[in-house]
């Protein structure tokens, strides 16, 4: 059988969720049925899992189409125009965005691409500029347009970004030997971080407006006022992380709070908390979800805003953001934290890498 080649579209290789799935996808692959290209924009910056993928063997393609402000579509038609001109053998271009990119997809029809998909991994734009998300939405018309499947990660993603569009979930599935719990991982680290008898609450994620840190910060401090053993770990970086850092300093706690940035090997500290706090305003799934109860711990998120399909254990409890950060604290600490073993859970909703990639790469194949 002849290899195919498919183009996946992230905007950027900055550290999420959609991000981390795509490395994933492309780790288990199988490289010598479907070879994958990426395809992301220069914003100016290098991230570190630009060179995570590279090593992989996958070849990056890394173009000026950045959107800045509203004529630089002009500048991202023109580099597309160039991009898909030198580069149209591909069977699939696989576009993980949403729809302030839809460029991607106009050109590579253009250029006689026959397989466009377009792929939702959210429930909402992560601006919170009205002309920005009226942009947006309008801009979901000429997506849908040039899309020739849709993709989501959870029926509600699919619903906001495509309509009534038919769409095909595809799960945001995980790597079971990779996160099954490892107590012995877990004591050197606790050790390293100086927290050995500490209860540890843990929250993986970007510092933006989405993942909600500030009201997450209230609610370890309501956990501290009841257990003074309490820590709060946060993996991860982002535009709000001074502020956050300032917020826990002006309330004393900057002991207790551990900023530890970025990490590549987030299952390892996921290993280290006692539960997993994510008290999100919205997400389209919550991959961090997913991997935080393979760790088999006890995780709280937002009702009514995470998808029904991030549970899938009785690990994971919903409280709605209409309560307060006292009533998240009794519930939290009200729970039972001894770890569970779910990779039969994950096996029988199709959470698990392998079956993803099988689903994906049947797709890919047209089997």
């Amino acid at each position: 059988m002849e290899r195919i080649k498919v183009l996946y579209f992230v905007d950027r290789l900055r550290h999420g969720g959609i991000q981390q799935m795509i490395v994933e996808i492309l780790k288990k692959m199988d490289q010598e049925k479907v070879q994958i290209d990426l395809l992301i924009f220069d914003d100016g910056q290098t991230y570190p899992l630009e060179e995570v993928v590279r090593r992989l063997g996958i070849k990056v393609y890394k173009i000026d189409a950045w959107i800045w402000k509203p004529w630089d579509y002009l500048k991202q038609a023109k580099a597309l125009d160039h991009f898909f001109k030198e580069h149209h053998d591909y069977k699939v271009v696989h576009m993980h965005s949403s729809s302030k990119n839809f460029m991607v997809l106009k050109k590579a029809k253009k250029y006689g691409i026959k397989i466009r998909i377009a792929h939702s991994h959210n429930i909402g734009f992560q601006s919170k500029n009205k002309i920005k998300i009226m942009v947006g939405d309008i801009l979901k018309k000429p997506l849908k347009k040039y899309a020739t499947d849709f993709f989501a990660c959870s029926k509600l993603a699919g619903k906001w970004l495509f309509g009534d569009k038919e769409v095909k979930v595809i799960h945001n599935a995980v790597d079971y030997e990779k996160f099954k719990f490892n107590q012995e991982r877990r004591d050197e680290l606790r050790k390293e971080l100086g927290i050995e008898n500490k209860f540890v609450i843990g929250n993986v994620g970007r510092f933006t407006n989405q993942k909600n840190h500030a009201f997450l910060i209230d609610i370890f401090e309501e956990i501290y006022k009841q257990n003074h053993d309490a820590v709060l770990i946060l993996v991860g970086i982002g535009e709000k992380e001074e502020e956050i850092k300032e917020k826990v300093k002006n309330l004393g706690l900057q002991e207790n709070v551990l900023f530890l940035g970025f990490h590549n090997n987030v299952n390892e500290y996921m290993w280290v908390m006692d539960c997993f706090v994510f008290p999100s305003i919205f997400e389209g799934l919550g991959l961090v979800l997913i991997e935080a109860q393979t760790t088999g711990m006890k995780c709280f998120t937002s009702k009514d805003v995470v998808p029904e399909e991030a549970k899938i254990s009785e690990l994971l409890t919903y409280i709605s953001l209409k309560q307060t950060a006292k009533e998240w604290a009794d519930m939290i600490l009200n729970s039972d934290f001894e770890r569970e073993d779910i990779k039969r859970e994950l096996e029988d909703r199709k959470y698990l890498i392998e079956q993803t990639v099988k689903e994906l790469e049947e797709f890919y194949l047209g089997e």
